[in-house]
């Protein structure tokens, strides 16, 4: 395996669905700084995988395992889409 191989270089990722196993995936993600696209199929959807991610990270913070500003950071790094051509540029698509 080469340094180019290591997953640790992987930075720029697309979950595809937020659903519950979705967005958990994309939660990790976020959490470890990795920017993350969530592909959806419609806006709806994306506001309610939005609202599934923020609420499992407001429990987080009320559970002190997370604290605000790691929560916001995670937060930052997630984007939504509808759009297939926003993942173009994804090192890894799950």
């Amino acid at each position: 395996m080469t340094e180019s191989d290591d997953i640790t270089t992987i930075e720029r990722i697309c979950v595809v669905g937020a659903g519950l196993m979705g967005s958990g995936i994309a939660e990790v993600c976020a959490r470890a700084g990795r920017n993350v696209v969530v592909l959806e199929v419609s806006p709806e959807a994306c506001e309610r995988g939005r609202s599934r991610l923020v609420g499992s990270l407001d429990r987080g913070v009320r559970s002190g395992k997370l604290d605000e500003a790691s929560r916001d950071a995670a937060l930052a790094c997630l984007t939504f889409t509808t759009d297939f051509a926003d993942f173009a540029d994804r090192q890894l698509v799950v």
